[in-house]
């Protein structure tokens, strides 16, 4: 990938200075270092990483797959699929910019330097981005993007035959680099989701992997995957958002915009219909900022997951049951994966909310079924962006279009690119722009 050609473009725009004349730069100034560090850099992405995964990856996918609705202002609109491209400005430049961009040049600094455990996260992150943006956008510039003035009109390369297999690669190329020595410099505080810890680097690219063949409909390697991955909810690749305004994003959100959006009612009436009662009193309010019941979810100190237990134990899960039927195995993972939601929504792992609840006959999981963990992982995932993933593979649990006759497949793409790309695809209205899929489906 050619994103570290930003930091050669640099280097070679300040090869020819005052310095070279002089024998030194007069205008320096010794306490603003002129490049930043490896170690600077690592943090910021892994926040701007969050930041756009929780707020517009999260919003939109749960805005199609019915765990939110649109209920004010535009967003009133949003609900009826007339989205228009520019809503997906924002998601699609800080992908490219404060994400991709900012990676090339680590890479470019790991590799110089041999800073092999740097390199295995950067590459680890690269592999989670790009597969993020595809699995909303289908096709997407990426071996000629990043490359500034030199190309302005980036290819769109195929998910199926040059996104996923770079995915596969990144991290392929990480677990490997995760095995052998680190190098001079060694990730530390500096990295906020797992303080440099690189055997939780190595589960969570195992996590990513899992996700990866579920996407393809390789059942027996996204078993295998996620069962060299995550162990327990403290393995979760996450972000730990403070205190306002250093807040999560749905904190953020409807701080500024309270009251556009509220719990869709479909999902409500499907918690009702399980007697899930703990975790719907959770969401009451959950979009509400102004005399809010504490709650969990929402707050400004929320935590971001990327990936996570609950997720790997309902990949497990179906995974099993698919290639083996109703075993112990299928049986067990589909448990932990309730059990670790109701510990998110701020339950005990051994309480009799969670007890009671598995123990009935439509969610015990003696007469375990596609349905059942479909719709379990619909429920504990709520309003993490994989959920849309899901729902256009399985079609668990049933929707119905809010408006017309299909739930949007895609995402748009940003308007910038149909207006700057020459290689962006014809420009269609919505909602036929968000009826197209991605390549992924087809296995399905």
């Amino acid at each position: 990938m050619k994103f570290k050609n930003i930091l050669l473009m640099v280097l070679a725009l300040s090869a020819f200075s005052c310095e070279d004349f002089i024998g030194g730069d007069l205008n320096a100034d010794p306490n603003k270092p002129l490049t930043v560090p490896i170690t600077g850099l690592t943090g910021q992405i892994q926040i701007s990483l969050a930041d756009v995964y929780g707020s517009s990856f999260s919003r939109w996918n749960s805005l199609f797959t019915q765990q939110v609705e649109g209920v004010a202002r535009q967003w009133s609109s949003f609900n009826q699929y007339q989205i228009q491209a520019i809503r997906f400005d924002d998601s699609w430049g800080d992908t490219y910019e404060n994400i991709l961009g900012e990676l090339g040049i680590v890479t470019a600094i790991a590799e110089e330097n041999g800073y092999n455990h740097y390199l295995g996260v950067a590459k680890v992150i690269e592999a989670y981005t790009i597969m993020m943006m595809s699995d909303v956008w289908g096709d997407i510039p990426y071996t000629e993007a990043g490359q500034g003035a030199e190309n302005f009109n980036p290819v769109f390369d195929d998910q199926t035959t040059i996104i996923y297999p770079a995915v596969l690669r990144l991290l392929t190329e990480a677990l490997g680099l995760f095995s052998g020595p680190s190098g001079a410099i060694i990730p530390g505080s500096e990295d906020l989701y797992y303080g440099g810890d690189i055997d939780a680097w190595t589960k969570a690219a195992n996590a990513i992997l899992a996700r990866y063949y579920l996407h393809l409909g390789d059942y027996q390697n996204a078993k295998t995957s996620a069962q060299a991955s995550f162990t327990s909810r403290s393995d979760n690749m996450s972000y730990q958002y403070g205190a306002d305004p250093a807040s999560g994003g749905w904190y953020r959100f409807n701080n500024g915009r309270e009251g556009d959006i509220e719990f869709h009612p479909s999902m409500d009436a499907l918690m009702t219909s399980l007697n899930d009662t703990d975790r719907l009193g959770v969401i009451d309010n959950i979009f509400t900022i102004n005399g809010a019941t504490p709650h969990p979810y929402f707050i400004a100190a929320f935590r971001q997951d990327l990936i996570s237990y609950r997720e790997i134990q309902f990949i497990i899960a179906e995974a099993e049951f698919n290639l083996n039927g109703n075993t112990a195995t299928a049986q067990t993972a589909y448990l932990n994966g309730i059990n670790a939601s109701f510990v998110e929504f701020g339950f005990d792992s051994e309480g009799d909310e969670y007890e009671d609840y598995v123990a009935q006959g439509n969610v015990s999981a003696s007469a375990l079924s596609m349905d059942k963990i479909m719709t379990q992982k619909y429920i504990a995932m709520f309003v993490q962006p994989e959920v849309w993933s899901d729902w256009r593979r399985t079609g668990i649990p049933s929707l119905t279009p809010v408006s017309g006759s299909s739930i949007p497949t895609n995402w748009d793409y940003a308007q910038q690119t149909y207006l700057f790309n020459s290689n962006a695809p014809e420009t269609v209205l919505a909602p036929a722009s968000l009826m197209r899929g991605v390549d992924w489906l087809s296995n399905w």
